[in-house]
C-alpha cells in the first residue's frame, strides 16, 4: 500500500469517526470545520497543539471557528480521533531520517500548517495562545427559539428513534446541547447525557418524564403528537414512574397498562377517578379478557413461596423451617385442593438462592451471572416461576390438566430439560389460545438460569 493510499485510507476512517461521534454533537458547520481540521493534520503528518500533555482547545477554537468552551465540554468525544491522528504519525514516520534537519522540517510544516489555517469565523474572538482558558471572555448563550425553522422540508423517515432524533436536529441545525435547554427546564432533573443516550441509540426512553420531554421535541419540531414514541422498541412495554406506590406491585402492573402517560400531573381527584374506573371496566369489568382472567382467576393451582422476596437471602445454613407433620401434609390431590400451596422446603430454599443471586449488588467471588433484577422484576419472576411449577404440580386428569409432578419432587433441575419448556408452552397457549409476551419472558428466564458460564443452574449443581 502507497504512503497516498494509506493516507487515504485512514481519512476515512476519520470522516467515519466524526459522522458517528460529532455529528449529533456540533452543528453541520462546527462539525465539518473539526472534520477539516483533523485532515490537514493528517496531509501534514502531526498532531494538535497540545499543552501539558492536554488538547489546547483555545488553538483548535482558533484553527477552526469552533467556541472553545464547545471544544472542552465535548473533549471526551473528540480525543480519541485526535490520539488515532498522533499515533498514525508516529507509525509512519517510524522509518523516516530522524537528523536534526528532519526534525527541523517538521517543525516547518507545524508552521505551515498554522499559517494555512482558515480565520475564525464572524462572532468566534480569536483566543490568544499565552492566555489561560478561564482569562476568556464569558459568552452569553443564545436565546432559546421556541420554533426553529427547519433547513429543509422533505425527507425520508426513519424507523427508529435514535435516527429520527439525528434527522430532525439536522434539519432545525441544532445540536443536543441546544435541543436539550430548549426543552427541558432548569428545575428538572433530566440530564443531558439522557437525551444524547437516546441521540445515539444506547439507551430509551421508559419513564412518564421521558414521554413528557418527547412531547415537548415533537412540538418543538412541530411533529404530530406520538411521532417519536411510535418509533419505539418494544410497543409493548408500559410505561414506568406512574405514582402508584399506595399499591402492591402486581396491582401496579396490570393497571399502568391502561394510564395516560400525564397521569402524575393531574390532579389528584383525576387520578383516583381513572383508577377507579381501571379497576371498573378493565380489571373487574366485562371484556372478552376480563372474562378469561375471571375464569382463570377461579383455578387457583401456583406455588407460593412464603418468604421469598427482593433482596431477600437463603439461609446461611442451607435450612428452612419444617413443620413437624411435613409428611403427613404432602398435598398431592388433582387440583391441589383448588388454591395455592406451599412451595417444599427444598423448591423454596432454590427460589431464595435465584433471588439473591440475581438482586444482590456483587455475586460471589468464582461466579458469573447476565443481568441484574431490580424489585419490580424479581417479585414477577417470583410470581411467574410459581405459576409454572403449579402447572407442574396439578394432576393430568384434574381441572387444570397439569403435568402431573409431585409437589415434593418439584426442583428448579427440572428447568435443564426441553420437553419441560415444550409442554409448559403448549399448555398455556391451550388454556388461552394464543401466545403473549408473557410465553417470551419466560423463555429468556429458562436461557438466563440455564445458560453455559453465567447460568444460575450451571453454577449450582
Amino acid at each position: 500500500m502507497t504512503k497516498l493510499t494509506a493516507m487515504k485510507a485512514f481519512q476515512r476512517k476519520i470522516d467515519a469517526y466524526c459522522a458517528v461521534r460529532l455529528s449529533p454533537i456540533f452543528s453541520t458547520n462546527d462539525a465539518d470545520a473539526l472534520n477539516a481540521y483533523m485532515r490537514r493534520l493528517i496531509e501534514r503528518r502531526c498532531g494538535p497543539q497540545r499543552t501539558g500533555g492536554h488538547t489546547d482547545w483555545d488553538v483548535v477554537a482558533r484553527l477552526t471557528g469552533v467556541d472553545a468552551a464547545m471544544l472542552a465540554v465535548h473533549h471526551r468525544a473528540i480525543d480519541p480521533a485526535f490520539d488515532a491522528i498522533i499515533r498514525w504519525s508516529k507509525d509512519g514516520d517510524a522509518g523516516k531520517d530522524t537528523s536534526p534537519g528532519s526534525r527541523q522540517s517538521t517543525v516547518n510544516k507545524k508552521k505551515a500548517l498554522l499559517a494555512d489555517q482558515p480565520k475564525a469565523r464572524p462572532g468566534i474572538v480569536a483566543a490568544d495562545n499565552t492566555r489561560r482558558r478561564d482569562d476568556l471572555p464569558k459568552r452569553k448563550p443564545a436565546d432559546i427559539i421556541e420554533f426553529p425553522e427547519p433547513l429543509f422540508q422533505q425527507w425520508t423517515d426513519p424507523s427508529g428513534l435514535a435516527e429520527a432524533l439525528q434527522l430532525h436536529m439536522r434539519r432545525h441545525g441544532e445540536t443536543y446541547w441546544v435541543l436539550h435547554r430548549s426543552v427541558v427546564r432548569s428545575d428538572e432533573p433530566m440530564d443531558k447525557n439522557t437525551l444524547l443516550s437516546w441521540i445515539e441509540g444506547r439507551r430509551v426512553p421508559r419513564s412518564t418524564d421521558s414521554f413528557d420531554v418527547l412531547g415537548r421535541i415533537e412540538r418543538r419540531y412541530r411533529l404530530p403528537d406520538g411521532y417519536f414514541k411510535a418509533k419505539l422498541p418494544h410497543q409493548s412495554r408500559s410505561a414506568s414512574g406512574f405514582n402508584l406506590s399506595e399499591l402492591d406491585p402486581a396491582e401496579r402492573r396490570r393497571i399502568a397498562w391502561h394510564l395516560p402517560d400525564d397521569y402524575n400531573a393531574l390532579p389528584f381527584a383525576k387520578r383516583q377517578e381513572i383508577l377507579d374506573w381501571v379497576r371498573r371496566v378493565i380489571i373487574s369489568g366485562s371484556t372478552d379478557y376480563r372474562k378469561f382472567q375471571a375464569a382463570a382467576a377461579k383455578q387457583r393451582y401456583a406455588i407460593r413461596f412464603p418468604g421469598v422476596s427482593y433482596g431477600g437471602r437463603a439461609p446461611r445454613d442451607g435450612k428452612i423451617a419444617v413443620p413437624a407433620n411435613y409428611e403427613e401434609t404432602w398435598i398431592e390431590d388433582p387440583d391441589l385442593l383448588s388454591g395455592v400451596v406451599d412451595a417444599p422446603p427444598a423448591l423454596a430454599l432454590e427460589m431464595a438462592d435465584l433471588v439473591r443471586f440475581k438482586t444482590s449488588a456483587l455475586t460471589s467471588i468464582g461466579f458469573q451471572r447476565n443481568g441484574v433484577w431490580g424489585e419490580e422484576t424479581a417479585s414477577q419472576k417470583i410470581e411467574h416461576l410459581g405459576l409454572m411449577f403449579g402447572a407442574l404440580a396439578a394432576s393430568r386428569t384434574g381441572e387444570i390438566k397439569g403435568y402431573g409432578v409431585p409437589v415434593r419432587h418439584l426442583t428448579f433441575g427440572l428447568l435443564i430439560f426441553p420437553g419441560i419448556w415444550d409442554w409448559y408452552l403448549q399448555w398455556r397457549e391451550s388454556r388461552r389460545g394464543f401466545y403473549t409476551a408473557w410465553e417470551v419472558d419466560m423463555l429468556r428466564i429458562a436461557l438466563a438460569i440455564t445458560k453455559e458460564g453465567t447460568g444460575w443452574l450451571r453454577q449450582h449443581p
